[in-house]
């Protein structure tokens, strides 16, 4: 057999274009402020687990009312930030 015959077992290597581009995209330098926000709601997770350790030590849910205290502030932390560079004008 020739090379020309045995052309039915080679793999096929076209790629079939995508059927359409997506119509979003993200905002530039989004990231940093994704990473800003998950650094923020780290610390604010530990600061509020070690405040809920000292200040409540008999539990009863204080403690992780404290954590939740800290994620919420990083939140709003990170909320602000990115609506003072992406907000209304």
């Amino acid at each position: 057999m020739s090379e020309s015959t045995n052309n039915s077992t080679s793999p096929e290597t076209s790629v079939a274009p995508a059927a359409s581009a997506p119509s979003w995209k993200l905002p530039e330098g989004i990231e940093d402020h994704i990473e800003a926000g998950l650094f923020k709601t780290t610390v604010g997770a530990a600061a509020g687990g070690v405040v809920g350790m000292i200040m409540f030590r008999s539990g009863k849910g204080m403690r992780a009312a404290s954590v939740a205290a800290g994620v919420g502030v990083a939140a709003g932390s990170t909320y602000e930030r990115l609506m003072a560079q992406y907000g209304p004008k």
